[in-house]
């Protein structure tokens, strides 16, 4: 376990902390996670950086450009009662609302969901679906990643030692735009994904026929070492109405792309 434990007031600290420790520290929000890598020894950390008490990282803004910003403390019950991700986030509010208990999502963030890096983890499905990217910051400078740069493999990021997350950003949802978030579990409540899915459509609203589909992002979780999009599945529903035939064949193709295995919660099959 940990042998000190720092809480900065501002990133410009916490950063400096990162670069003094090293691959020692480690950042700490929420702690959901981290807490319980540390106690099974998966994750080593002599240094904690409590980042909780840094003004303004706990918040959800639009800005002029219609990007949608969620800092680094926002729990998840903080991101299921914004009604501007519930209104414009539709896939990230469900999503959040599905993880664990209360209790877990009064304290766990999403940018600590996005860091553990499980394929389970039912927010990075929701936020990849959404075109989302995330900002890193070190003493050396800033750079901001997609998600497909960001994740390298099980619980491997593209996150050095002495980065934090200070950033995650997609586009709003626009009028013309649906999308929505599912999960297979054990349970009802409290249970990682066996299976879960995000998707978001864009439609033309310019013709009569509004259900036709122009561009479509279909990611799903633990059915492979990352997170996946389905994009033979997408390309089936874009060109065309959504109709019965056409979903049943995009569910098709995106069972096609898994690579699942078996484990303690199910069968690859």
């Amino acid at each position: 376990m940990w042998q000190t434990y720092y809480t900065p007031t501002s990133v410009d600290d916490a950063l400096r902390l990162l670069a003094e420790h090293g691959p020692e520290a480690r950042i700490i929000a929420g702690g959901t996670d981290l807490l319980v890598e540390l106690q099974r020894g998966t994750r080593q950390a002599r240094v904690l950086i409590d980042v909780t008490r840094i003004s303004n990282l706990d918040r959800v803004k639009l800005d002029e450009d219609g990007i949608i910003h969620v800092g680094p403390t926002v729990t998840h019950n903080l991101a299921y009662g914004s009604e501007l991700l519930v209104e414009r986030a539709f896939p990230l509010a469900l999503a959040c609302w599905w993880v664990g208990t209360p209790q877990l999502r009064n304290r766990g963030t999403i940018a600590g969901n996005l860091i553990t890096a499980s394929p389970a983890n039912d927010t990075i499905a929701a936020l990849w679906a959404l075109d989302a990217q995330l900002t890193l910051r070190s003493v050396r400078g800033e750079r901001t990643l997609s998600f497909a740069d960001f994740y390298q493999g099980v619980r491997q990021t593209a996150l050095a030692p002495d980065e934090m997350v200070t950033d995650i950003s997609f586009p709003a949802m626009a009028p013309d735009q649906r999308g929505t978030f599912a999960k297979l579990a054990l349970r009802r409540t409290h249970a990682i994904s066996l299976v879960n899915a995000a998707a978001v459509l864009t439609f033309d609203r310019s013709r009569e026929d509004a259900d036709v589909v122009t561009r479509a992002r279909i990611t799903m979780g633990s059915v492979a070492p990352t997170v996946i999009r389905a994009r033979e599945a997408e390309g089936a529903l874009v060109g065309a109405a959504l109709s019965e035939e056409r979903i049943a064949e995009a569910a098709d193709l995106a069972a096609q792309a898994t690579a699942c295995i078996d484990d303690v919660r199910a069968g690859a099959g």
